[in-house]
């Protein structure tokens, strides 16, 4: 027979147990929805903005490519007479390869991840060879190689395959907001910026 005060105790004790639990499932963070997959747009864009941060061993792949967008975003800002010439953009274009190749070299992959490195590769290869031959109009070639596209998409890559975020609906959604985000995010800086030609007039 179960005592009023033993009644209470295990009362309380469920009680306890299930705040606890509440509160484990409302502090789930994205590290865990890496491990399940189960992401939603947010969650993945937390990832994409924070995996750098929380694992480290992704600076030497995706620094590069963050230092590399910046300046080069910076750059245009400062000279707005200036712009992507053929030659940068087979670059930029050059950079889907460079960046395939660290991560077939740095990180252990299973068979899907390594089709979509391989794909980087490939499409590194193909976007140079347009750019290289001007096979395609400068107008078209220039959006396409540009650093703010070129860049993020390959950062956008490494993530997805560093933390084996899986490849949906969702996911593809949210890649294509954070590629957007950064891009209207560095016009904004830009707008910011003086340009050089400024102090040339005066």
């Amino acid at each position: 027979m179960i005592t009023p005060k033993e009644y209470s105790q295990s009362k309380c004790g469920r009680a306890k147990a299930g705040t606890q639990e509440e509160h484990q499932t409302h502090s789930k963070t994205a590290s865990d929805y890496m491990i399940t997959g189960d992401y939603t747009v947010n969650n993945a864009l937390e990832t994409f903005a924070l995996a750098p941060i929380r694992q480290t061993e992704l600076l030497p792949t995706v620094l590069p490519l963050i230092i590399g967008v910046v300046v080069i975003e910076l750059y245009f800002g400062k000279h707005t007479n200036e712009e992507l010439g053929w030659n940068t953009a087979v670059g930029n274009s050059i950079s889907w390869m460079s960046t395939g190749l660290m991560l077939l070299i740095t990180t252990e992959t299973t068979q899907q991840e390594r089709l979509a490195t391989y794909g980087i590769i490939g499409a590194g290869a193909l976007l140079a060879y347009l750019d290289f031959y001007h096979k395609l109009s400068d107008t078209v070639a220039f959006i396409v190689s540009s650093s703010g596209i070129v860049y993020t998409l390959a950062y956008i890559s490494v993530i997805m395959i560093k933390t084996s975020m899986p490849v949906n609906t969702t996911t593809l959604k949210a890649a294509g907001i954070f590629v957007i985000s950064v891009n209207i995010g560095f016009k904004i800086i830009q707008s910011l910026e003086t340009p050089q030609d400024s102090y040339a007039l005066n």
